[in-house]
């Protein structure tokens, strides 16, 4: 039984590329694949049926409601953080008080581990079939690859900064990953480099449609900048940043309102929505749907008080409602709750955070006037005065707080900035009182993976 279930979780169907299993039985179907199916020898056989195959890992990605790669992990880390919190009682309550007990583990398990190592399974397939492939040329099997390569490392980045250490698992056999252990951080952070790294190299610098929805070689730079940073190598993060910001492809969007448009010349990747009626899930969970329907999310007073009083970010990605007497803001980012026509994707890596990215890495190696231009371009953009700030401490707390009003109800990076820079402590512990633990940091490993793996150990606190 335990080899069937997780037989069935790594090989979950795509929605254009359903890959094939026999739910009941101790093997796949023995008989020939159909050419759409991600296991199928013929997939990669064939330019046009390879690219739906990687394209088709996108749509899974956006398929659901509430993954951690559309909108879970902008909720739910936010709640975790001291960004949001639920208007109505729930056990979404546990995450805002940090008090996760066994009944939320189903949820962490749907809603994050098993579509991650779904899409780490498909990416992990993809590039077995591309390299065995004998038909694709090398120019094309070299960019689907790289981009099998981020979206592994896309994966294992949010399952490394809300668990900790993670299986690391780079084949598909899943007979390895049902008892697969648990890697060290290093060890996982490495293969990210690594991936990162060699996709940074083999995408092209180009889109290669008319919209930002497959990465190129700067998504790859971005998300490299930020695991440099995330473990304090700042020489490199700079570098990646930089290289970012001086290319000239992107640009911030002066408007505030039209940040997260799907036209956004600000935008390094994002997600089309796939769904018909439907824009962007976070859209969905945090603007009410109708005039009177109270919103599901709100930001926090201390959100709401850290804002600068002529912030134009307050007014444009914040919205209120009146209920009972009391004025509720909720997140205004995304601004459609749902439409049939498309107008937002979802913003997977945007220039701003690549400009902050910048500023802490010069901050860090007392690059003051480097990290002022760059603080000062958000800054500026929200309508505000440049910083005063002369030296690495306080510019490392000026980057800290631009990060948290720009990037707020954005990916986690809150709940992620707190915890990589040790602040999580000082500022949460005071906030969240008794029911605020150091081991807080971590989420539970989920019980159920834990009952098919044997080798899972669980996080201290749980």
């Amino acid at each position: 039984m335990k080899a069937n279930y997780i037989l069935f979780f790594l090989c979950s169907s795509l929605i254009v590329l359903q890959i094939s299993l026999l739910c009941s039985c101790k093997k796949f179907i023995d008989i020939g694949d159909p050419k759409d199916q991600l296991n199928s020898s013929l997939v990669f056989t064939d330019s046009s049926t390879a690219v739906t195959a990687i394209n088709g890992i996108y749509a899974e990605m956006f398929t659901n409601r509430n993954l951690f790669s559309n909108s879970a992990t902008t909720i739910y880390a936010g709640m975790s953080a001291d960004e949001l919190y639920p208007y109505a009682p729930s056990l979404k309550d546990e995450f805002f008080k940090n008090e996760l007990s066994p009944a939320n583990h189903i949820n962490i398990d749907i809603n994050f581990w098993k579509p991650a190592y779904k899409f780490i399974y498909m990416a992990n397939l993809a590039l077995e079939k591309l390299a065995d492939s004998k038909e694709l040329t090398s120019s094309l099997k070299l960019q689907l690859s790289s981009e099998a390569k981020l979206i592994r490392a896309f994966c294992y980045f949010n399952l490394v900064n809300l668990f900790g250490e993670v299986p690391l698992i780079t084949e598909s056999k899943y007979q390895v990953a049902a008892i697969a252990p648990r890697a060290p951080i290093s060890k996982i952070y490495s293969q990210m480099i690594m991936d990162l790294t060699e996709a940074k190299a083999g995408l092209s610098a180009t889109y290669l449609s008319g919209e930002r929805v497959r990465p190129n070689k700067w998504t790859a730079a971005a998300l490299l900048a930020r695991c440099y940073l995330y473990q304090g190598n700042w020489t490199d993060a700079e570098a990646e940043a930089s290289s970012v910001i001086n290319d000239g492809t992107y640009q911030l969007e002066a408007d505030l309102n039209k940040v997260f448009l799907k036209g956004s010349p600000e935008t390094i990747w994002q997600l089309k929505p796939v769904r018909p009626g439907f824009n962007t899930y976070e859209g969905i969970e945090f603007v009410p749907s109708t005039a009177l329907t109270i919103p599901t999310y709100l930001a926090t007073t201390g959100l709401l008080n850290a804002f600068e009083a002529t912030d134009n970010r307050k007014t444009a990605w914040l919205k209120s409602r009146v209920f009972n007497g009391s004025t509720l803001y909720f997140p205004y980012k995304y601004k459609i709750a749902s439409s049939t026509v498309l107008t937002e994707y979802l913003v997977m890596f945007r220039l701003a955070e690549i400009y902050l990215t910048q500023a802490e890495a010069c901050a860090q190696q007392n690059k003051v006037s480097q990290a002022k231009i760059a603080i000062n371009k958000i800054r500026n953009r929200a309508g505000l005065a440049n910083i005063s700030a002369a030296d690495k401490a306080s510019l490392l707390l000026a980057v800290e707080q631009e990060r948290r009003i720009e990037l707020f109800a954005e990916w986690g990076h809150r709940w992620f900035d707190l915890k990589r820079t040790g602040r999580a402590d000082a500022l949460l512990g005071p906030l969240k009182g008794i029911t605020w633990q150091p081991t807080d940091q971590l989420w539970p490993v989920p019980q159920p993976e834990r009952n098919l793996n044997p080798l899972l150990t669980q996080n201290p606190g749980y």
